[in-house]
């Protein structure tokens, strides 16, 4: 088994390559900042009782 080297890793990234996010990696990141709304639908509300004792 061979000995680790810990002064030659095995993989560097470059600085540059960390510059630009990827289109797809953006439009997700954009997406997950709208705000969630729920659902709003026109309600109408309807008396099941008499105008005195109202049982909406």
């Amino acid at each position: 088994m061979p000995s680790p080297n810990f002064e030659f890793p095995v993989f560097e990234a470059d600085e540059e390559d960390n510059e630009e996010i990827p289109n797809e990696i953006s439009r997700l990141l954009e997406h997950e900042g709208r705000a969630i709304q729920p659902h709003e639908e026109l309600l109408e509300i309807i008396n099941l009782g008499s105008e005195k004792d109202k049982k909406e």
